[in-house]
């Protein structure tokens, strides 16, 4: 049973029972995770072993820092395992929730290494998510960029079929609901946000080209539902204000301009994110588009589930992972 997996928390259907099941109505139920954070079995002591060796800039000095914070914020850092564990148990339950398609936006990893990359596709194919008519995969910037090691590792396109950062994907899916995949990272080469010195693609951005293919491609996905997935968060009113001193995690920039992209879509297009870690409250609304981010889930152990009707009326219902293992 789906109830000795997930417990549910809140419902933006306030007159629907407190049930997990599958509504009858429901003809497409779609779940988002995000902000997996897979962790790998990195030794903290070569962190520190880099933080005493002679470096050649402040930027490399803050660089190795952030890898040490990085490596001791993780919840599970000394046992990925267990984690892991944990991953497939909520992989596997989805199904017991009668889910159609998964979602996940962004920040799969927590290091960019092709050993974490590995690990959360093994888990994927293992619990029977994997191939595109079943998951849909958008770019984090932990994903996108190896942050914390000196020698550069294999891009996240050698283990995920993703979007690149000036050309997005539609995406049509069974029974009127299409999805469209953006990857909100910077150029870390030609286009350098002045704080990616310190915390590399902290500060997301959609690009003009990313807009332009978006009015240029419309049509494809004309009269469906439009579900926009994107890593970096979008507005800023929702989550304590603690983490954005100096603009560390403010929204992604061109946003007014996405919305715009998509209103000739779908004005109602539901908008699903990422790279805050706080739970965004189920009914929270920009504009005319619901957006949702049920939070990092190495933290949180929350999800987002989606049914859409008929009529292409949607409920969103947030479910939490039952685990002993809260931290």
């Amino acid at each position: 049973m789906p109830d000795a997996i997930f417990q549910w928390i809140d419902c933006t259907d306030k007159k629907r029972p407190r049930a997990l099941v599958r509504p009858a109505d429901s003809i497409i139920r779609i779940a988002q995770l995000t902000d997996l954070h897979v962790p790998s079995e990195i030794e903290l002591g070569r962190r520190l072993r880099d933080l005493i060796s002679p470096h050649a800039s402040i930027n490399q000095l803050t660089y190795d820092l952030s890898a040490i914070s990085n490596e001791i914020g993780h919840s599970f850092r000394t046992n990925p395992r267990l984690y892991l564990n944990m991953i497939k148990k909520t992989l596997a339950g989805l199904h017991k929730l009668g889910v159609d398609h998964l979602l996940i936006t962004g920040d799969l990893v927590h290091c960019g290494l092709a050993t974490e990359f590995l690990d959360i596709r093994a888990a994927l194919e293992v619990t029977g998510w994997w191939g595109e008519e079943r998951l849909t995969v958008v770019p984090g910037n932990h994903d996108r960029f190896n942050l914390y090691e000196h020698v550069p590792d294999e891009p996240m396109e050698a283990f995920f079929p993703v979007v690149t950062p000036r050309k997005p994907r539609f995406k049509v899916l069974p029974h009127g609901v299409a999805l469209l995949e953006i990857d909100s990272n910077r150029d870390p080469v030609d286009d350098r946000h002045y704080l990616e010195k310190w915390l590399p693609n902290t500060v997301g951005r959609i690009y003009p080209q990313a807009l332009d293919w978006i009015e240029s491609n419309h049509a494809q996905v004309a009269g469906n539902r439009l579900l926009t997935l994107v890593h970096h968060h979008i507005t800023s009113d929702w989550y304590p204000r603690r983490a954005t001193t100096f603009g560390l995690m403010d929204p992604a920039e061109g946003v007014p301009d996405l919305i715009d992209a998509i209103d000739l879509t779908d004005p109602h297009s539901i908008i699903l994110h990422g790279h805050k870690h706080d739970v965004m409250p189920v009914n929270y609304t920009h504009g005319t588009h619901p957006v949702a981010c049920p939070g990092g889930f190495a933290s949180e152990f929350r999800l987002n589930m989606l049914d859409f009707d008929v009529h292409g009326e949607h409920v969103m219902t947030q479910l939490e992972v039952r685990t002993p293992h809260r931290r």
